[in-house]
């Protein structure tokens, strides 16, 4: 995009002018980034904010410098103060560089309904469409982890989809009716609120496939998308048997909850999926998931990793063009130390389906742990892009890329993001603030560390790291750890000066 005298690449994190690149703090470039997304449309304080600093509390003053600090570089005209409304950057679409597919985000369901199991049904009727839409790979579909964070009834749908950056936005009802749930799905602009397009669907006895195909067909249609694609795309992997279908959403529902008994759950409702529809192949590569998540994913006993590994390799051969099947099997396969293949598995599921961001987050940890943290931390932050609300465990995949490739103040902040701290959490901090020269943070974060677990022993911590995949890695992590505990060592043993 080009901003004034600078072109600005959101793809690769520049900003550039006369050929020089620009240096902008992590805070500014991302404001700078929502408003390039939005540029032309009066943003509020508040919604920057939110979309800028998502994970912390920051006062008006935090905007205010990041916006001094723009217009230093961008000028006052390009960046422009709307007294009593917000900010705006002036820019039209003529000044574009190069332009990306138009984004689209599938909001959930306004589910009315006196069923509480309906809005999970229609939950999980929303994720069957992102998944087919994303294969057409036409359009940059915002993640559903991220969609459903802004329910219907907490945001209107229009306010919801500028806050996921999205250019389309699809929204509806979903009623219980004698028939089944009936949907009426509606396309619209986000930068108008115009509708475009809707349609009523019925999901019956004979399960969502019918929906899952046409809608996603109807809206590449609607954008003029689909000269490469004539024929709508046939759901990957689908069950026509609806009581099946339940068990599995509902199993989905649980394995994405937090508490006891949330995974046992889950794997019930898995076992019930295969056993009503022995080919649905999704229902086989969860039921592999749940398990090695009860065993405790690459700590579960042999046998168990085992199962896990055959029921994920069950999924993909019933259903070799479910990038979901393909991401599970990604993560049997690395739990079982299988790197190679798990970078494989991971490749596969994001030709499948570019548009989903998990299987681009898994495929930028499995990089970094095969000693490429640079192409890591790019496929990371392309699954940032695809899911801006994006699950925490996001920032701990990007903290080890960032660490592994020596970024070691962009590997500190994305660990101080994280919503809970443990000794591997600390010990890694302190490797960082002892690679930065800052004796006392390394210090405060071993101390915090030993104090959290009876004799945590931070070298053996970094030994037993046995994901990475290269020696030369795992010594430069325990070069930054035992820099760390010579430095809190010299500082305890400098007397301190009265």
């Amino acid at each position: 995009m080009r901003i004034g005298q600078h072109d600005l690449d959101l793809l690769n994190g520049t900003l550039v002018h006369d050929g020089e690149r620009v240096h902008l703090r992590a805070k500014t470039f991302a404001l700078l980034s929502y408003l390039a997304k939005n540029a032309g449309r009066v943003i509020g304080k508040d919604e920057l904010i939110s979309a800028v600093w998502p994970d912390v509390i920051v006062t008006e003053d935090s905007l205010t410098q990041a916006i001094r600090e723009l217009r230093r570089v961008l000028g006052d005209r390009v960046l422009r103060t709307v007294p009593r409304r917000g900010y705006v950057l002036e820019t039209s679409r003529d000044d574009r560089v190069a332009e990306g597919p138009p984004s689209v985000v599938v909001l959930p369901f306004l589910t009315v309904s006196e069923r509480p199991e309906d809005r999970i049904l229609a939950d999980g009727v929303v994720e069957e469409i992102c998944q087919c839409l994303g294969r057409y790979g036409l359009v940059r579909v915002i993640a559903r982890h991220s969609a459903f964070q802004c329910r219907p009834e907490d945001i209107a749908p229009q306010d919801a989809a500028r806050k996921l950056g999205a250019d389309w936005f699809v929204e509806g009802p979903a009623r219980r009716t004698a028939a089944g749930l009936r949907l009426s799905p509606a396309l619209c602009e986000t930068s108008t609120g115009r509708q475009i397009w809707t349609e009523t669907f019925v999901v019956g006895d004979d399960g969502p496939a019918e929906v899952t195909t046409v809608l996603p067909h109807r809206i590449i249609t609607r954008l003029t998308l689909d000269e490469q694609r004539r024929v709508a795309l046939q759901p990957a992997s689908s069950s026509a048997d609806m009581t099946a279908w339940r068990h599995f959403v509902a199993g989905v529902a649980a394995l994405r909850r937090y508490g006891p008994g949330v995974n046992e759950e889950a794997c019930a409702h898995f076992r019930l999926t295969v056993a009503r529809d022995p080919i649905f192949a999704l229902g086989h590569s969860y039921l592999g998931l749940a398990i090695l998540t009860i065993g405790r994913y690459d700590a579960s006993p042999q046998d168990v990793l085992n199962e896990g590994l055959a029921l994920a390799l069950r999924g993909v051969e019933l259903a070799p063009e479910e990038a979901r099947c393909h991401t599970i099997l990604a993560l049997a396969r690395l739990w079982r130390r299988q790197v190679d293949a798990a970078e494989f598995s991971a490749r596969q599921a994001v030709q499948i389906n570019p548009s989903d961001p998990d299987p681009l987050a898994m495929l930028g940890y499995v990089l970094t742990l095969r000693g490429n943290p640079a192409e890591g931390i790019a496929c990371l932050e392309a699954a940032v892009r695809l899911n801006p609300l994006h699950p925490a465990w996001y920032h701990g995949d990007l903290a080890i890329a960032h660490h592994i490739a020596g970024n070691h103040a962009e590997a500190s902040a994305c660990i101080q993001r994280l919503p809970e701290t443990d000794s591997w959490k600390e010990t890694r901090l302190a490797a960082c603030h002892a690679a930065l020269g800052d004796a006392v943070g390394a210090a405060r974060h071993l101390d915090r560390a030993e104090a959290m677990t009876q004799g945590w022993d931070a070298q053996a911590m970094i030994d037993s790291w046995a994901e990475l995949e290269h020696s030369a890695d795992r010594s430069y992590l325990q070069r930054e750890v035992a820099l760390a505990l010579e430095l809190r060592r010299h500082l305890k043993s400098t007397p301190k000066v009265s």
